[in-house]
């Protein structure tokens, strides 16, 4: 919702976490980084924010970030700051608007941070979206995405699904590079996370060194998707990120098991470079049971589901 009063304009936005159905890599760029296969999806679980643009003529650009998690950083390492950066840049160019004056923007997190759940790639996709509303750029969804690349591979997926009706993708390349899917997946699931985080540059550097024991059929997933075919689905969600970070970091492979036991899934497995575990069920009731034995066990969770509505 867009509020305009006494020369400021104020945009409150959700921005979505996303979880890997399947994550594939296919070969390694010149540069050394990893070409993927990965077949991403929308989750209800969000964090807000809230843009407040005060334009003042000849006031050189003011970022103000804030959130409800102190330990983050608010200055130039935060993704939204970047994003508003990236965004004033980019009225500049088109010659839209000369962005002076103060923006100020809250984060309130639901998100857990570094879990491999794309919650700061989120933040920055809401910005971008947010800005070029209140500044009137004109940019579309595909320019956005193409911009967006330059502040992460996950970045152009956010943009995507908060900005269309999409709610699944097909990423290649580095991720960027998207094909939106019709039919997403359309389930209850669980989101468990241990008490740390894990880098995502670490498994990338470390993954070639650990050989997965199976890879997912991506082609196949789509297709079933398509169909609702799902034991063709559950077979081929497979992530091969999981061959590091499971032997790495055990607790996570006791996640896993925990997440299973607690019965009900038709499917666990661990999403982007971890530490976040995912159970996707048939039933809100049975996802729901799972989330609170999971919290009773000290772990952070969360029951939500894939896509805008189910």
């Amino acid at each position: 919702m867009t509020k305009e009063r006494s020369g400021a304009t104020e945009l409150n936005l959700r921005s979505f976490a996303k979880i890997n159905l399947s994550l594939d890599i296919t070969g390694v760029r010149d540069d050394g980084y990893h070409l993927v296969e990965t077949v991403m999806q929308q989750v209800s679980l969000y964090d807000e924010i809230n843009i407040r643009w005060e334009a003042e003529a000849g006031h050189e650009l003011e970022i103000a970030v804030t959130n409800s998690k102190p330990y983050l950083p608010t200055d130039s390492r935060n993704l939204a700051y970047k994003a508003a950066l990236l965004m004033a840049d980019q009225a500049e160019i088109l010659g839209k608007v000369r962005p002076e004056g103060t923006l100020k923007m809250h984060i309130q997190k639901r998100i857990p941070v570094a879990a491999g759940l794309g919650g700061g790639s989120g933040n920055a996709a809401a910005v971008m979206i947010g800005l070029n509303r209140i500044w009137r750029l004109g940019m579309d969804t595909r320019s956005l995405c193409s911009l967006g690349t330059a502040l992460g591979a996950d970045v152009p997926f956010c943009i995507l699904v908060q900005n269309s009706r999409f709610t699944c993708a097909l990423g290649t390349g580095i991720g960027e590079v998207l094909t939106p899917v019709k039919r997403g997946l359309e389930k209850h699931i669980v989101l468990a996370k241990p008490a740390f985080g894990v880098s995502t540059k670490e498994v990338f550097r470390e993954i070639d060194n650990c050989p997965p024991q199976e890879r997912p059929e991506t082609n196949v997933l789509l297709g079933s998707l398509s169909r609702k075919d799902m034991k063709k689905v559950y077979r081929n969600m497979i992530n091969v990120l999981e061959s590091y970070t499971l032997k790495q970091y055990p607790e996570v492979q006791t996640l896993k098991d925990r997440l299973s036991a607690a019965g009900g899934a038709c499917k666990v497995l661990m999403s982007g470079s971890g530490p976040t575990v995912i159970g996707i069920y048939n039933h809100y009731g049975a996802a729901r049971r799972a989330c609170l034995e999971m919290r009773s066990q000290g772990y952070e969770a969360y029951w939500a589901h894939t896509g805008k509505e189910i």
